[in-house]
């Protein structure tokens, strides 16, 4: 929060219990940590909750996690549960 206007958010056991995401940061906010600050502190929270390891549903930015995280991304023909609610950006 600064000045009263949300700047990110990530959550975890959303979608089904041990994936992560989804998460945000503010356009204006980026380029500040606070994705990875917020990242950060939900694999921290779901390591302590007992997951071994983490999801990424749907990741976006795969190099990201990549790097801070070792991600490995498992390739998958479809999108599955999230076939059909995917939406592009609005131009």
């Amino acid at each position: 929060m600064e000045n009263g206007k949300l700047l990110g958010f990530a959550c975890y056991d959303t979608t089904a219990r041990g994936f992560f995401g989804p998460t945000g940061v503010d356009p204006d906010a980026r380029g500040r940590g606070l994705g990875l600050a917020l990242f950060s502190a939900a694999l921290q929270t779901m390591k302590t909750l007992g997951h071994a390891y983490a999801f990424i549903g749907d990741a976006g930015p795969i190099d990201f996690y990549v790097k801070t995280a070792g991600a490995v991304e498992i390739p998958a023909p479809d999108k599955g549960i999230y076939e059909g609610m995917l939406r592009s950006q609005p131009k």
